[in-house]
């Protein structure tokens, strides 16, 4: 080959080369953003779950104001500024949970007006001093729940930011409906129902019509009330809360397919369940390590998480459960807020506040007694422990019949507590070894991912970041109406066409029905007949 034509392929393959690693080069790299995380309305255990999120973006670097009623005591860093919304908080705590627990969905939904103050204490929120002064300054990022904060969603238009939605309990019809992700009821069970996702007919119509009730109250009713409150701060030009949603960038759920029934998720819905559970846990305290380092048959955790307080129990139940630890041999560690429990079993340790993550990852633990929270229920699935659960209200009910159907876990009614039920539901947990292998199985699927859920939730921030809010993973559905979306419209046609010809051959057989009927009324055939007759 000449000199000349192998020195042009040289030549000709480097500015190839050097075009392809132009093309090729990585994203640019977000450093130092200022993000605003709007938690206006949370449980404790709701924050357990924002908190993993904004602590690790801080301490990559992003600067984190914080509207929350549950304030971090150690904030991560300097760059973490905190927001105290006591109001909420002090709204919060009288809601009564055990009341809940006994009424039907039924009954709270007829109920909804009643709960007007509780739905709406974001509102309450977004006119505290310090909040109305975020107004004076500039984000690049908007973090909202999208349960029960949507007063929060206006920041982002007002920043022109990008709006990432946070759901502590996975995915609900209350929020996707609006999203534009599909919510298919034959076989997506209601947040608030205890349905699998094999439903009968009936589990069908009811799930359908309870879903489809819950979504006209929160869009014609609680909607409207907030859009009312948030004009008023923002001011008239503020876009109403549906039309916020719609533009929302990203959804972070918390949730996984291998702890929840397989459903459909468009691609700006992510999968961050239990982002909130440490890969390491950290030591446990002293005292509670020497006791479940000498629990030689095992120990079991009792907490009905941070919304039921032990002290809140009938008498009646706290003395049902103290004369069932008191027959077990395995050591029981028991959250009571209260300093003394009436009749406390040697066995039983109680605590006001403890590391529930430190404690199921303990290798003596063997059952967990919960209320049936997600994040409860993540937490041991993480670490492979068998339940028996005690669902109270919202999402528990579902939680715990998920796990029950899964084979790791018991469910034992509130309102039907005593110390044989108690004592027959621990005991089959802890002795059948089926709960257990379960449990194990699905610690193994919970494991098995290409990164931590946490991981999962940074990058996808970041990544709306980088891509400038990401408009191309929003869904055309979000600009469909009602009925163009479930094809009502089409449907519509299809049948009115395919009647045409039912419609013409009825009309052509009335037609020569009618033209018979004309025929033999006529008086001319009357004549001629009885003129033949004669003859």
């Amino acid at each position: 080959m000449p000199r000349s034509t192998s020195g042009s392929l040289v030549l000709l393959a480097l500015v190839v080369l050097c075009f392809s690693c132009a093309a090729a080069k990585p994203p640019p790299n977000v450093q130092g953003v200022k993000i605003l995380a709007f938690f206006g309305f949370s449980s404790q255990s709701h924050n357990n779950f924002y908190n993993a999120l904004t602590t690790e973006l801080a301490e990559r670097g992003h600067d984190l104001t914080v509207v929350t009623s549950y304030p971090m005591k150690n904030p991560p860093s300097k760059n973490y500024k905190q927001i105290d919304a006591k109001v909420a908080r002090e709204l919060f705590s009288k809601f009564n949970t055990v009341q809940a627990s006994t009424e039907s969905v039924v009954e709270r939904l007829g109920k909804w007006r009643e709960s007007a103050e509780f739905f709406m204490m974001c509102t309450k929120v977004i006119n505290m001093t310090e909040v109305k002064d975020l107004m004076k300054e500039k984000f690049d990022l908007v973090l909202v729940p999208m349960f029960m904060n949507e007063c929060g969603y206006p920041f982002a238009w007002l920043n022109k930011a990008p709006l990432i939605l946070l759901a502590p309990t996975g995915v609900a019809s209350l929020y996707e409906l609006g999203n534009g992700n599909p919510e298919p009821t034959s076989y997506v069970p209601n947040l608030f129902l205890p349905f699998t996702d094999h439903m009968t007919f009936a589990e069908r119509l009811i799930n359908t019509l309870v879903t489809h009730i819950v979504n006209f109250i929160r869009f014609y009713f609680h909607f409207p009330a907030v859009d009312a409150a948030t004009k008023e701060i923002f001011g008239p030009d503020t876009p109403t809360v549906a039309e916020l949603q719609k533009s929302a960038s990203l959804q972070i759920i918390n949730g996984h397919f291998s702890l929840n029934y397989p459903r459909p998720f468009i691609p700006a819905i992510i999968e961050a369940g239990g982002m909130q559970i440490k890969k390491n846990s950290s030591p446990l305290p002293k005292d509670l390590q020497e006791f479940l380092d000498g629990a030689t048959d095992g120990a079991i955790f009792f907490s009905m998480g941070s919304i039921l307080k032990a002290k809140d129990m009938p008498p009646e139940i706290v003395e049902a459960f103290t004369s069932a630890f008191n027959e077990l041999p395995q050591r029981v560690i028991w959250k009571w807020e209260p300093e003394v429990l009436p009749g406390k079993p040697k066995n039983v340790k109680t605590g006001a506040w403890l590391p529930q993550q430190s404690i199921l990852a303990h290798p003596n633990l063997k059952l967990f007694i919960t209320h049936g929270g997600l994040l409860s229920t993540q937490e041991a699935s993480y670490h492979g422990i068998p339940l028996v659960g005690i669902p109270m209200m919202g999402d528990q009910l579902l939680n715990v019949l998920r796990s029950e159907n899964m084979g790791y876990a018991l469910q034992l009614s509130y309102t039907n507590i005593s110390k044989e039920s108690i004592l027959s539901t621990v005991k089959r947990v802890l002795n059948e070894p089926k709960f257990l292998a379960k449990a194990k199985e699905l610690q193994t699927r919970v494991h098995d991912q290409p990164q931590t859920p946490l991981e999962r939730a940074v990058f996808w921030t970041e990544y709306v970041l980088r891509h400038n809010g990401a408009p191309h993973l929003r869904s055309a559905a979000v600009d469909l109406e009602w009925y163009q979306l479930h094809l009502l419209d089409v449907y519509a046609f299809l049948i009115a066409f395919a009647s045409i010809p039912l419609i013409l051959t009825c009309c052509i057989i009335k037609k020569l029905c009618c033209s018979k009927g004309d025929r033999n009324s006529n008086p001319q055939n009357e004549t001629v007949t009885k003129k033949k007759k004669k003859n």
